[in-house]
């Protein structure tokens, strides 16, 4: 792959916060704050979605933008030739994260954010044909930010089709002990209808929750010398996560439920405020629970 154009585009206007006065905000809900609590090395997106395109697919706090390989690969058909590519200001236009996707974002963050295009780049991949790549840059509505830079990377064909990615909320959780990592990834969608989907009852998503947690535990390897690692029950609540908007104007939002566990840690241990959470939608889908070794 090489690049061919490059095009910096600089927007140094501030969008307004998604939630309004930043003085009001709630605080992140620690179901989407383990990033803040658990400081150290994390996984990237390849190691939680093996098929993902590592180029353009990003992590937000416990948010998960995610593009497949197949899709990022699919061939133009019939060829683009480069005369005919779909001009940058027409690409940033159509990739403006809208207020549904800034507002998914901003559960996660304090204060709010806002996005500004910071990069458009037309990139030649070989036989595949163009692709327009346009990186949206999160910077805080008020006061600076400290840290690695925040960014969300939009991808569009070179006839203007802005791909879509998979969004996934994900949680880790590194046991110190046994040395893995406990990986809980669920994909965001909305019911393709409301009125059809089997809705349960929050003891029912609750008992799915902790069924499928203790599943995951037993395939945890105890390291020779360590004790096994132990969790206790927290709680189990609900969280509605703003997926797109309405002709209406207002969010279509999917009700997620997190069942959450605590490690129950020795006198010795470290003291943490981390929890690990298994999700569960309305209809008793639960997260994708897998344990992956650590390399470092």
């Amino acid at each position: 792959m090489r690049k061919i154009v490059l095009l910096t585009f600089f927007m140094a206007a501030a969008a307004s916060s998604a939630w309004g006065d930043p003085d009001r905000k709630q605080s992140v809900d620690p179901m989407l704050r383990r990033w803040l609590l658990f400081i150290g090395p994390n996984l990237s997106v390849a190691e939680l979605i093996p098929d993902a395109d590592q180029k353009t697919s990003r992590t937000i706090g416990t948010l998960m933008i995610s593009y497949p390989e197949r899709v990022i690969d699919e061939r133009d058909s019939p060829p683009v030739e480069l005369k005919d590519v779909v001009p940058v200001a027409t690409v940033i236009r159509r990739t403006k994260p809208d207020k549904a996707l800034t507002a998914l974002i901003n559960l996660r963050l304090e204060p709010d954010f806002h996005f500004s295009c910071r990069e458009a780049s037309l990139v030649s991949m070989k036989r595949i044909g163009y692709r327009w790549q346009v990186d949206w840059e999160l910077n805080p509505n008020y006061g600076g930010f400290s840290g690695p830079p925040l960014e969300y990377r939009a991808v569009v064909t070179a006839r203007g089709k802005v791909i879509a990615p998979d969004l996934y909320q994900f949680d880790t959780y590194f046991t110190f002990g046994q040395k893995q990592w406990l990986c809980s990834i669920l994909k965001l969608k909305l019911p393709e209808n409301y009125k059809k989907q089997k809705t349960l009852s929050q003891q029912e998503i609750e008992e799915r929750g902790r069924a499928a947690f203790q599943e995951l535990l037993k395939k945890v390897k105890v390291t020779p010398g360590t004790d096994p690692v132990q969790f206790e029950f927290q709680d189990c609540r609900a969280i509605e996560l703003p997926l797109s908007v309405g002709a209406d104007g207002k969010f279509q939002s999917m009700k997620a439920w997190g069942v959450n566990f605590k490690e129950i840690q020795g006198p010795d241990d470290k003291k943490t405020e981390d929890i690990f959470t298994v999700w569960v939608m309305e209809d008793g889908t639960v997260s994708e629970l897998k344990i992956i070794p650590v390399n470092w």
